[in-house]
């Protein structure tokens, strides 16, 4: 499709991927079928009209240059068709501290869900030195441009909300990643634990690797998609799309909503297909939506008194419904969030 009047760049536009996954459902939840777009991304390139079609696909990679250096080709990309009078959309890699995308990016351009979180744990790495002290300065500067340039802001959860003045937040569409969530039919269980694992420095890997292999090791039935894990008794996927992963979730009776982000896309589809689910307790449970969900808080910097409670209401815990009344506030939150997009589509 050579004609088109919309070019978006989406860093991450795969099918087994958090961020590529919501630039999916961004993209069909916001433009028309009338809509003749192109989508380029790291590792390929796309068409949408009415559905997606690949154009061009590059293996996936997933390491420093694409997420980081890639964005500022896309930023190139968007200003020459800018240029060249097309309508133009950034989705994505778009996290709140990068002020300098912001920056960069025509005035003009339809930003993407902007992602982040506030680090609230303490300061034990020069990681989590930079997440506590330095991202709350590049929040501040981000927040700054993003309202003297754009009308519509979008997030994709609200973990960042508190950010944003009273004043601003009318301009604002909080937890657009509540799109994902769409209730699903009780199966037989047959998987007792699915795992979602990425090697990244916000994932609490080495957590998660100990409870993995303590359960595997008492005979649990594992599985674990994402990244590789090699370990035995244990069923590994690698980037699983999506389409995929959610049957073996309706098969799945519990898992550990891990990282810095608690309302992830994983989190949301495992609550769709029943799975019970433990967290992390420093991240606060404030989404009013899930509060009669079976969410279990866990310490992960205990791994000895997690792995006991995990054991505990293993025997005692089963997830059968949940309450109807919440079901009606999640789909009415979603039919707002579809209507305010709406007001501002290409």
């Amino acid at each position: 499709m050579k004609n088109f009047n919309i070019f978006i760049w989406s860093s991450d536009f795969e099918e087994f991927t958090g961020e590529g996954l919501l630039a999916r459902s961004f993209v069909e939840n916001l433009f028309n079928n009338k809509s003749k777009i192109k989508i380029v991304s790291n590792n390929s390139v796309f068409f949408y009209k009415k559905k997606i079609l690949i154009e061009k696909k590059k293996k996936y990679k997933n390491n420093f240059i694409n997420k980081y250096l890639f964005p500022y080709y896309g930023i190139l990309l968007i200003w020459y068709y800018y240029l060249k009078n097309k309508k133009t959309v950034y989705i994505n890699y778009l996290p709140l501290w990068n002020f300098v995308i912001f920056l960069l990016l025509p005035k003009d351009t339809l930003l993407g869900p902007i992602t982040g979180n506030l680090y609230k744990a303490k300061v034990n790495s020069f990681n989590s030195f930079i997440r506590k002290i330095i991202f709350p300065l590049f929040y501040f500067i981000s927040i700054k441009i993003i309202f003297k340039k754009y009308k519509n802001v979008l997030f994709s959860t609200d973990n960042l909300k508190e950010l944003v003045s009273n004043k601003l937040k009318k301009f604002c569409l909080f937890n657009i990643c509540l799109l994902f969530y769409k209730k699903r039919k009780i199966v037989k269980k047959n998987i007792d634990f699915l795992f979602y694992f990425r090697r990244h420095v916000s994932k609490n890997n080495q957590f998660l690797e100990f409870i993995i292999k303590q359960l595997a090791d008492r005979g649990f039935k594992i599985v674990v998609v994402g990244d590789k894990f090699n370990y035995k008794k244990i069923k590994n996927y690698i980037n699983i799309p999506r389409v995929k992963l959610l049957p073996l979730l309706d098969q799945t009776r519990y898992s550990v909503s891990a990282g810095d982000n608690l309302y992830s896309l994983f989190f949301l589809d495992c609550l769709s297909c029943n799975v019970t689910l433990f967290y992390n307790k420093c991240l606060k449970l404030k989404n009013v939506f899930f509060l009669d969900f079976p969410l279990i808080p866990l310490n992960f910097n205990d791994f000895e008194i997690s792995l006991k409670i995990i054991l505990l209401k293993c025997k005692n815990l089963f997830f059968d419904k949940v309450n109807e009344i919440s079901l009606k506030n999640i789909y009415s939150f979603q039919n707002k969030i579809k209507l305010t997009i709406g007001k501002f589509h290409y």
